[in-house]
């Protein structure tokens, strides 16, 4: 049952990264068009990709990622690093949704916000496919917080 959620969790994250970077990328190249027709079809397609292929498998990814991590009993301390990117991930996917939504009400000379998103796509989906590959020790990763964060405070429960 595991490897099946692996396979369902690896090939979410895939089409979501994909279809993430395929949006901010027709933004930026397709969003600028001045044909009435292309720019409709161009319209059309962003809607039908953010719907219907970048949120379900979101979603897929989402879903069978939590599914796994309680299946695997894992829960290191790189796995709440890697869920913070995942949240960064969601709202980059929620900000190119804005965006997407926001081309078929105002029409732009350029789309300066999906470039964005489509640079910081790259780092992110790099740290989550990293830190699940790598898996790196707990005290890899406390060498990165500061100590005060790390220690426990007079009454604090124990």
């Amino acid at each position: 049952m595991i490897a099946a959620l692996k396979f369902v969790h690896l090939a979410g994250i895939s089409l979501w990264s994909a279809g993430l970077i395929s949006l901010a990328l027709l933004m930026v190249i397709f969003g600028t068009t001045e044909d009435e027709d292309a720019y409709v079809e161009y319209r059309l397609f962003t809607h039908a990709a953010y719907v219907a292929i970048a949120t379900p498998a979101a979603l897929v990814a989402i879903i069978s990622g939590t599914a796994l991590a309680f299946a695997a009993e894992v829960f290191e301390p790189w796995l709440m690093l890697k869920l913070a990117f995942v949240v960064t991930l969601v709202l980059v996917h929620t900000w190119l949704g804005h965006l997407v939504q926001r081309s078929g009400e105002e029409r732009r000379s350029k789309w300066h916000s999906a470039t964005l998103a489509g640079l910081a796509l790259a780092p992110i989906i790099a740290a989550v496919i990293g830190l699940a590959l790598v898996k790196p020790a707990t005290a890899t990763l406390t060498g990165f917080v500061p100590l005060q964060l790390l220690s426990v405070r007079e009454g604090a429960a124990r």
